[in-house]
């Protein structure tokens, strides 16, 4: 391995990390310090959890922290972000009021996008042309894998420390994390990776529409449409998987190993439509995706049987895995590199609507009806209007802007 590839693989396994770390402990890894943050302070559940809220924030920050990006480069974003991340961690043990419980989750959720999507996007794509949906399927693992080890991590320190313990472990985890990205990541390389034509890629990083242009055009608006519609999947199913299978009779114990499953074909599907995408382009691929996506919710939501279930459950785990490396590509293919960050940052404002609306769809299901399969079945058909939205919407022509 010469020494462009080690550091091109280096660039991939630090974005993969610095995700792994953000969602393993904002999203897989939160449930494991409410209990003992309650017994601490006596706060309720639901003002603890309340602070999950503040992920809307994180669209809210993107455009803002994408144009940064594009100005002044994706590893300042990164590092800086990673910093943000660690100071919200390392501060929470001297918590002593709940509002400042608020202030760092506040300070994390800011930090999100600058520590995954968009500088994953970004600095993927600079690294490798060729293989860029393969490569940025391997980064977005990231997600999958931090619900793997980051868990697993702050049980063992709770088991033989405190909530406090775990919490400054993860701190001094992003500060590291921090420094090795200031030391080792790179824009871009003076040779692409996987392409014969240095050149040329080097071109092809410079092309792309400017905000103004993309925001004029109803390419955009297509694509944040079907970004936010396919998010769904993160807001509406992915956390109510569980609840829905349990509901449906299968016991903790199968409902439990069918999530892990879940995991695992979320895993798989970064890799396969990665891949795809370099094939047939990010705008087929996606439509393929939420057509898949539509068709695996229905059936899960009207399985008849419990195999049924079982069986379904990984299946819809390939697509929605497979739509989060997506977004990116989908960006980038139609609007091109060069303002990859503002643009995306913009887009990124729709997930304050699936964010925020999701929850409340899965819910509203079960208190009214028992059951989440009207849920399930309503968020298929958003998945549907999203693939008709980009089905129905042609791809600019990129120019230099």
């Amino acid at each position: 391995m010469d020494r462009t590839t080690l550091q091109g693989v280096l660039v991939v396994g630090i974005v993969f990390t610095s995700t792994a770390l953000c969602v393993g402990a904002s999203q897989y890894g939160f449930a494991l310090f409410i209990a003992p943050i309650e017994h601490t302070f006596g706060w309720s559940r639901t003002e603890i959890s309340a602070s999950l809220s503040f992920a809307a924030v994180s669209g809210l920050a993107a455009p803002f922290l994408g144009r940064a990006m594009d100005r002044y480069g994706a590893r300042p974003i990164l590092v800086l972000s990673l910093l943000l991340t660690g100071i919200s961690f390392v501060l929470r043990p001297m918590m002593t009021e709940l509002w400042h419980w608020y202030a760092l989750s506040l300070l994390q959720f800011i930090a999100f996008a600058g520590a995954t999507v968009l500088p994953t996007g970004k600095l993927v794509a600079a690294w490798f042309a060729r293989t860029r949906g393969r490569a940025m399927g391997i980064a977005a693992m990231g997600n999958n894998v931090g619900g793997l080890t980051i868990p697993p991590l702050i049980a063992a320190i709770l088991v033989y420390g405190t909530w406090r313990d775990g919490f400054s472990v993860l701190g001094l985890l992003a500060f590291t994390l921090a420094i090795i990205a200031l030391w080792f990541v790179k824009e871009r390389p003076a040779k692409q990776l996987d392409t014969a034509s240095g050149d040329g890629a080097k071109a092809k990083l410079e092309v792309g529409v400017t905000v103004r242009q993309a925001v004029r055009s109803r390419a955009f608006y297509a694509v944040l449409i079907t970004v936010m519609l396919g998010s769904f999947t993160y807001s509406a199913m992915l956390p109510h998987v569980y609840a829905h299978l349990v509901t449906e009779g299968l016991s903790i114990a199968s409902a439990s190993f069918a999530l892990g499953t879940l995991a695992v074909g979320g895993i798989t599907g970064k890799i396969v439509f990665g891949t795809l995408a370099d094939r047939i382009g990010a705008r087929r691929s996606a439509i393929t995706n939420l057509i898949g996506q539509a068709t695996f919710a229905t059936c899960l939501a009207l399985a008849p049987t419990h195999f049924s279930l079982l069986v379904l459950t990984p299946m819809f785990g390939v697509f929605m895995g497979g739509f989060g490396v997506l977004i990116s590509l989908l960006v980038q293919d139609t609007f091109g590199l060069r303002y990859f960050g503002s643009v995306m940052g913009l887009i990124g404002v729709g997930n304050v609507v699936s964010f925020g609306v999701g929850p409340l769809i899965a819910g509203a299901s079960f208190d009214l009806t028992g059951s989440y399969t009207p849920g399930f079945i309503g968020t298929a058909g958003l998945f549907a209007l999203g693939a008709l939205v980009l089905f129905a919407t042609k791809t600019p022509k990129l120019t230099e802007g």
